[in-house]
């Protein structure tokens, strides 16, 4: 038996090691492959992007982009369609409002040959921007897939929980209950709601989605009867979508963060500071919900935690608002090389 000398052997070791390392890499980077029969969904919070971005940015946006491969992306936080460009090519259709006055607007985006064929913001009278501030709305469109079928995709971006949970809890569960109502009304039969919920799966917040009931309370709730939630599984395994970048330290990483579901539940209802209070600071807020008959087609979701979705550093903006009208201004101080502080959250559904 020929033996291996110790340099010999410790270069050997030393591949493969730095094999296993991409292939877990690899692992944990990529999500499946779509079915042929699928269309995918993503939604993306993409904190404060804007026009002229750090090119390392747009980088690692279209990186996370080429992965996921989705069909239709619902965005919160963007500046306007220019912004939006400089990720999504002519393959692309964009519908957003494009208000030059709005910094974090809501916006779709659909890869052809899906058709975007129409879209328009919802609540959008001033009356409202208790439940829905500025003009971070609600974005209805109507889709086309490639087979024919028609595709109602809501946008959203709930109010944040800055100012308190407990404050602000409120504006979310209106806000909620006044889109289940109009979700209601207009009896779509393939609906698909995805955004930034600010809120979790089991919040009070999503139970209203997902009953139509504009009375139900937060827990363990599972009433599908308007909408289901495609993460709510994913959620009681301690899955989150926000604050990830935190834990990365240039290994890949897990989107599941132990304790995060029961320290949600343990501060629900209480008045307590953040973070000093809080044990678990990842949560999920970033969710997709579906019609029960897109459910009951076995609905996948994941949650995408690339290396390029987490690394690099992060941006700071200030922003100011004139006492006097409202209107705010910003001002992007440091252009940050991180995608976003959220990561995101990928649906597959069957519309046959």
């Amino acid at each position: 038996m020929r033996i291996m000398p110790r340099t010999a052997f410790r270069a050997a070791l030393f591949a493969l090691c730095a094999s296993l390392l991409v292939g877990s890499a690899t692992a944990q980077n990529r999500i499946p492959a779509k079915e042929a029969d699928t269309t995918r969904m993503m939604t993306y919070n993409i904190q404060w992007f804007h026009n002229g971005d750090n090119p390392e940015r747009i980088t690692n946006l279209k990186t996370v982009l080429t992965n996921v491969a989705p069909d239709i992306v619902g965005v919160q936080e963007v500046e306007g369609r220019a912004a939006l460009r400089q990720v999504f090519d002519t393959q692309w259709t964009i519908g957003m409002l494009d208000d030059p006055q709005e910094f974090q607007e809501l916006g779709i985006a659909v890869r052809k040959p899906y058709q975007l064929e129409s879209y328009e913001m919802l609540f959008t009278g001033p009356e409202l921007d208790y439940a829905f501030p500025g003009k971070r709305d609600v974005l209805r469109a109507v889709v086309k897939t490639p087979q024919g079928n028609t595709l109602v995709v809501y946008v959203n971006h709930f109010k944040s929980r800055s100012g308190g949970r407990l404050s602000t809890d409120l504006q979310r569960q209106m806000a909620a209950g006044m889109l289940a109502s109009y979700i209601a009304y207009k009896k779509d039969e393939n609906v698909v709601l995805m955004g930034d919920f600010n809120d979790s799966p089991n919040d009070a917040m999503a139970n209203i989605l997902e009953s139509g009931n504009i009375l139900a309370k937060g827990g363990e709730a599972n009433d599908y009867t308007l909408l289901a939630n495609t993460v709510e599984s994913l959620w009681e395994q301690d899955y989150v979508t926000i604050g990830l970048h935190d834990l990365f330290y240039g290994d890949p990483i897990s989107p599941i963060v132990k304790g995060a579901k029961e320290d949600n539940d343990r501060l629900r209802g209480r008045d307590y500071r953040f973070p000093q209070d809080v044990k678990v600071t990842q949560t999920m807020m970033d969710q997709i919900l579906v019609s029960p008959k897109l459910w009951a087609r076995q609905v996948k979701s994941y949650v995408y935690v690339g290396n390029e979705a987490v690394k690099g550093l992060p941006g700071r903006v200030q922003v100011s608002e004139d006492e006097r009208t409202g209107a705010r201004t910003v001002k992007y101080l440091e252009k940050g090389t991180r995608a976003s502080d959220h990561v995101p959250v990928v649906a597959d559904i069957k519309l046959r």
